[in-house]
């Protein structure tokens, strides 16, 4: 991952404007990842790695950053902010599986009868590595780009929330039920780079919602199958129904209210 970039090394207009320059780049990452995908189709770990590893080094040069360069970083902080991440993106998880209970828009089957450890590291990494690229390309690269002294804090979320659906849109099996559920994630994702000042918990709240959802209530520990509809979603998985847009729209709205009333100054480290 890499490493923090010292403020000195950006100018400071370049926290005060909106930098077409950095979105241009952004748009070239994701048609490299784009080509990463396709190359490596029959290889989506490979395809994983190389995208990931591909957003990373991108994106550090644009001076996306994991940690606020302005403040002292320790293996500690940075495991708390992860953890916290991690609770943040299994309770909204968490949200979207009792919507579908409570409504019947999903049946839970029998725990599996020995877990699998590799199946759980495997979805693990596969979450992380997407949510990586995911989390830098579409969320990181968009805040810097968006000055933060020029762009209020609301906009720059929003923003967030309209590249993530953009990407979604972008799927061949996307519908309008997909395409509004990932700009609401993108939106909560946005405002936890706001609230981290940089990308770990959004990082590890992003993978963990995905390892949730894409391998531990798919086979992973448990077996959840989704009612074949549009408000479960069926066959476009966890984030393809209503009921996911109903759990998350009050959360995207409160992230967005606690955005529009904080009081902290802006982000550095993704200004």
């Amino acid at each position: 991952m890499s490493k923090p970039k010292d403020t000195a090394e950006t100018p400071p207009s370049d926290a005060q404007g909106v930098r077409l320059d950095v979105a241009a780049w952004g748009l070239a990452l994701a048609a490299g990842c784009r080509a990463v995908e396709i190359f490596l189709e029959a290889q989506s770990m490979a395809g994983a790695v190389g995208q990931a590893v591909l957003v990373e080094w991108g994106s550090s040069r644009l001076g996306v950053a994991w940690s606020d360069p302005a403040e002292p970083t320790t293996a500690a902080a940075i495991a708390r902010r992860a953890l916290v991440g991690a609770a943040i993106g299994l309770g909204v998880a968490g949200l979207v599986f009792a919507t579908l209970a409570a409504t019947r828009g999903v049946t839970l089957g029998p725990a599996v009868s020995r877990v699998e450890a590799s199946v759980l590291v495997l979805g693990f990494a596969t979450a992380g590595l997407h949510a990586w690229r995911d989390e830098l390309l579409l969320h990181g690269i968009t805040l810097r780009a968006l000055g933060a002294r020029s762009v209020p804090d609301v906009a720059r979320v929003v923003a967030c929330g309209v590249t993530s659906a953009g990407a979604a849109l972008g799927r061949s099996d996307a519908t309008a039920r997909t395409v509004f559920v990932a700009l609401l994630l993108g939106v909560l994702f946005g405002a936890l780079w706001i609230r981290d000042r940089g990308a770990w918990q959004p990082w590890a709240a992003h993978a963990a919602f995905r390892w949730t959802t894409g391998t531990l209530l798919s086979g992973g520990l448990v077996h959840a199958e989704l009612a074949d509809d549009a408000w479960a979603g069926g066959s476009t998985g966890w984030i393809g129904g209503t009921a996911a847009a109903v759990a998350l729209l009050p959360v995207s709205l409160g992230a967005l209210a606690w955005i529009a009333r904080r009081l902290s100054p802006r982000s550095a480290g993704v200004g």
